[in-house]
């Protein structure tokens, strides 16, 4: 199905009103993989207004951390989905200024490593080797995102979608050197009926 397509049926009878060029983020330098965002047919699910992880430092204390975007930079980021992706891999598409933010505030200690290989350490059927060639660093286990956007019949409306509530697998926030964020792994698919485990 086509990506106006598959946009209508995400949205429940809305037609999109435009179509623009995706370009991947800074951290994507392979001669491949800007070919292979050249090709990709991303569907935007809604605008980000939330992302839910548990953090990695094993706190009792504060289980999961929110990242929440303010109005603006909430409109300028984007929750799609790879259409032509047979699992239509999810991403998150950041404006610069919300790069910087994820930069200065989620820095850790961890090494970073391949996206693909990360993805492959969580598993699920999002555990495979058709990544980015980048590295990213680990920060937490997502549990929630949270995306705004128009569905007939609801209006415009806020859409919470729980990870690995079905497989208990869910896919890990990365950061990258530029400060995009990335899910590695899990076990969800974005079919037209909305993010599902």
């Amino acid at each position: 199905m086509s990506g106006r397509e598959a946009y209508t049926r995400w949205h429940w009878g809305i037609n999109p009103s435009t179509e623009v060029e995706v370009k991947p983020p800074p951290c994507v330098t392979s001669k491949a993989d800007k070919e292979k965002w050249k090709r990709m047919e991303l569907v935007e699910c809604g605008r980000l207004v939330e992302i839910h992880y548990a953090p990695l430092d094993g706190s009792v204390k504060r289980r999961n951390k929110i990242i929440k975007l303010n109005k603006k930079n909430s409109n300028q980021c984007h929750l799609a989905f790879d259409n032509d992706h047979k699992n239509q891999r999810l991403y998150f598409i950041l404006n610069e200024d919300t790069r910087k933010k994820m930069l200065k505030t989620l820095q850790n200690d961890y090494e970073p490593l391949p996206l693909s290989e990360l993805s492959q350490v969580v598993g699920g059927r999002h555990a495979t080797d058709d990544y980015e060639d980048i590295e990213v660093k680990p920060i937490g286990v997502m549990t929630n995102v949270v995306y705004a956007c128009e569905k007939k019949g609801d209006g415009y409306s806020f859409y919470i979608h729980a990870l690995g509530e079905e497989s208990g697998i869910q896919p890990m926030l990365a950061l990258a050197e530029d400060g995009s964020l990335w899910f590695a792994g899990g076990n969800y698919t974005s079919p037209v009926a909305g993010i599902t485990d």
